[in-house]
């Protein structure tokens, strides 16, 4: 809970406060860039922000995942930059949580002490055209050759696929009882066949999204990362859960951001607010501090390492929190009349979309829930 916060957690957030507010002020108008900054990211690694959980001895700072978590959310407070902060999170999704976690020790040698520094970066690549990734519907394959593999495939929807120098490729290597079997594979970008390609979409800028097309791309048989035909299950699902529960840590700081732009629109109409903007005012501080309490304890369900039954419902129940924010926030503004500004338009507008995605799947997680508080007997 927030008691988790110990003075080494709360100097540490005030440590990523200082950068962000010395590299990432609201005054750059992070989203109106053309490219991702990456002299600030070179930055970020000089000073162990992009390798917050990674071993010391690969060059990390070796802290916990509520670290990242945290350090998200000072990051998106202080920039007030959804985007930025979301190709700060899977760089540490895919460093720590794949690389250090499954990869063997000459795996973590060589791709790990160049990702925490910030000059190599990492991205995950599952979805696919039209279907996404649905495990049905992925076509990427990799066929043995010899002592490696040949991989063939597209990938879309790539955070960080333009700025990636290494990418953990999910492509089926077998069909058992007519389900395919997931492997996954480390895949340089200057691998012969492989090509990427920018993908501008309308919202998280400027985290840079693109597409990946594997045409006969070989690869060595210890490209394999992770154990062979397990990928779904030890990768993407886990992958998954983690972008949930960690991604808490930047949407957090994102709403706080958002709300502080509208109190300063606030005192521009009010020397004090009445009493009924004071009464919703006090509503959306109450709001904002519950998503600070879930955002911790999400990070340390990770920390723990064990199951918890209740995370499915801390993720959802988070979900339906940040909807209730952005809703009060727009009732002050359309009771007050308030005009917070661009910044706050840009921001709000990457919340909704970010509220968005994965509307489909949290929705199925809803329904098993249901259904096993009717009949916890299915659980088993």
């Amino acid at each position: 809970m927030a008691t988790a916060l110990n003075r080494e957690s709360h100097e540490w957030m005030a440590d990523v406060s200082d950068f962000a507010r010395q590299h990432l002020p609201p005054e750059k108008k992070l989203h109106q860039l053309k490219t991702f900054p990456m002299s600030i990211w070179r930055s970020m690694g000089e000073v162990g922000l992009l390798g917050v959980s990674v071993s010391p001895e690969f060059g990390g700072l070796g802290k916990r995942a509520l670290d990242i978590s945290t350090g998200g959310l000072a990051l998106a407070r202080e920039s007030g930059n959804l985007g930025f902060c979301l190709s700060y999170l899977i760089h540490q999704l895919v460093s720590r949580f794949i690389i250090e976690n499954l990869g063997t020790d000459a795996q973590k040698k060589m791709y790990l002490p160049d990702m925490a520094a910030g000059l190599s970066t990492g991205c995950l690549a599952v979805s696919e055209p039209k279907t996404f990734a649905h495990p049905k519907h992925i076509k990427t394959q990799a066929v043995k050759k010899g002592a490696g593999f040949v991989l063939n495939g597209e990938k879309t929807y790539l955070t960080n696929g333009p700025i990636a120098d290494v990418f953990v490729v999910i492509a089926f290597t077998d069909i058992v009882s007519e389900r395919k079997r997931f492997s996954a594979f480390l895949v340089p970008k200057n691998t012969p066949g492989l090509t990427v390609t920018a993908l501008p979409i309308p919202f998280f800028k400027p985290a840079p999204h693109g597409s990946l097309k594997l045409d006969n791309c070989e690869v060595p048989a210890d490209a394999v990362i992770g154990r062979e035909g397990s990928a779904y299950e030890e990768i993407v699902l886990r992958f998954r859960d983690l972008e949930d529960a960690l991604m808490m840590g930047t949407v957090t700081g994102a709403v706080e951001r958002l709300s502080y732009l509208l109190t300063e629109a606030l005192r521009k109409k009010y020397p004090i607010p009445p009493g009924n903007v004071s009464l919703d005012l006090g509503k959306l501080k109450i709001m904002l501090d519950m998503a600070r309490i879930i955002t911790y304890e999400s990070a340390l369900m990770v920390d723990s390492e064990r199951g918890h039954r209740e995370k499915p419902s801390l993720h959802l129940y988070f979900r339906d929190l940040v909807k209730d924010i952005l809703v009060q926030i727009d009732m002050i503004i359309r009771n007050t009349g308030a005009e917070p500004g661009p910044l706050f338009k840009v921001l709000l507008d990457d919340l909704t979309a970010s509220s968005r995605i994965g509307g489909q799947v949290a929705e199925l997680k809803q329904m098993k829930i249901g259904r096993l508080f009717f009949n916890p007997q299915e659980r088993d």
